[in-house]
């Protein structure tokens, strides 16, 4: 049974050290994984499904129990409308930047690889 043991953990050994540097460039995480809240398009979407909800019950709903709070809806609408088109644009942006930084990381640490 030893044997075996020995057998499959050196032919993982063999098959790790046959694996060339460039091939296995993937950073190792540090931590946690991230917290999906504090992704920069998580609010800008969740504003956008507010306001999409505020449209619909406030404008294009025929359902008699939502045209009690039709006042309510409509205002609602168009406070979040304003504040939608400010954040989106801000979360695309800063969600680009994000990408651009780990990329500009992942070719800086290819580099040192090499």
């Amino acid at each position: 049974m030893a044997n075996a043991d020995s057998s499959t953990s050196a032919s993982s050994e063999s098959l790790a050290s046959s694996e060339s540097p460039a091939q296995n460039v993937r950073p190792e995480r540090r931590g946690p994984p991230p917290n999906p809240l504090y992704h920069p398009l998580f609010l800008p979407v969740l504003l956008v499904a507010f306001c999409l909800w505020f449209g619909w019950d406030a404008f294009l709903t025929t359902d008699p129990d939502m045209l009690e709070h039709q006042t309510f809806n409509q205002v609602m609408f168009f406070i979040t409308l304003p504040i939608c088109l400010w954040v989106v644009p801000r979360g695309i942006k800063e969600h680009r930047e994000d990408q651009e930084k780990a990329a500009a990381a992942n070719t800086q640490a290819a580099g040192k690889s090499d």
